[in-house]
């Protein structure tokens, strides 16, 4: 009598589902939705981003950076957290998005002026002094928020974006060191002050005005930077007596002119 062999069924059993796996695919779905968003660059689209960049700003400048939450960012625009979501992934995307672009116009204006070889280095160094506090006006607060709050938790971050915004930082800053280095090889500023206490005390003077300048408030930017500038070109000497030390008082062409050329 033949014995049979035994059925051998294969069950395959399923993995259980977690619930954190159930919003995977719906997450997932609205990154990718935002991402085609961004690379297919609807106008409207792009205007909702833009209205969130400053909302943001506004927030982050009133209630601190670390304090304000997305959602809170998403009730001002008068979107719900879903919807806000398409539009961006994070707060910290707002805050790099609005920073890195200031950084990389400045970059580029003070790139400008070291190419054009009309210029000496006191009026590329007066220029570009001027563009940096009209860039503060113009992008107010955003670059403000960087400057109060930001700076130092950036330093210290290990992030590919912090990285990055450190190198054109470094890099930028090298520019105006070399602005100022040959200012004085030019014989416009004195060669007794090193060149990085220069840097310090008159960049310094501006990054300071996060603590009080407001825009439309008294004194425009420009006008601001220009009066710093007469303080660190010329003194707080009464005129009669700095007419008489050459250069530093003669009439330099408007710093925002200067840059018209390259825009």
């Amino acid at each position: 009598m033949a014995i049979s062999r035994p059925i051998v069924v294969a069950i395959r059993v399923a993995p259980p589902v977690l619930l954190w796996e159930l919003s995977m695919p719906r997450v997932s779905n609205i990154s990718r939705r935002r991402r085609s968003a961004k690379t297919d660059g609807s106008a409207d689209y792009a205007a909702k981003r833009a209205e969130l960049l400053r909302i943001a700003a506004k927030l982050f400048k009133e209630q601190g950076f670390q304090a304000t939450r997305l959602i809170d960012i998403a009730r001002e625009a008068g979107l719900d957290r879903a919807t806000v979501y398409y539009y961006v992934g994070s707060k910290e995307e707002l805050f790099q998005e609005t920073v890195e672009g200031v950084l990389d116009s400045n970059m580029a204006a003070a790139r400008a002026l070291l190419a054009d070889e009309s210029l000496r280095s006191f009026d590329r160094l007066h220029t570009i002094f001027v563009r940096l506090m009209v860039s503060y006006e113009e992008n107010y607060p955003a670059t403000f928020v960087y400057i109060q709050e930001q700076m130092h938790h950036i330093a210290a971050e290990e992030t590919v974006w912090a990285r990055e915004i450190l190198k054109k930082t470094r890099a930028f800053h090298q520019l105006l060191l070399g602005f100022i280095t040959g200012a004085i090889e030019e014989g416009d500023l004195r060669s007794d002050i090193a060149a990085r206490l220069i840097e310090n005390a008159l960049f310094g003077a501006l990054n300071w005005t996060h603590r009080w300048f407001v825009p439309g408030r008294g004194m425009s930017g420009q006008q601001i930077a220009e009066a710093f500038w007469s303080i660190f070109s010329e003194g707080m000497g009464p005129k009669s007596r700095t007419s008489s030390k050459g250069r530093h008082s003669a009439v330099l062409p408007a710093p925002m002119d200067l840059l018209a050329g390259g825009r």
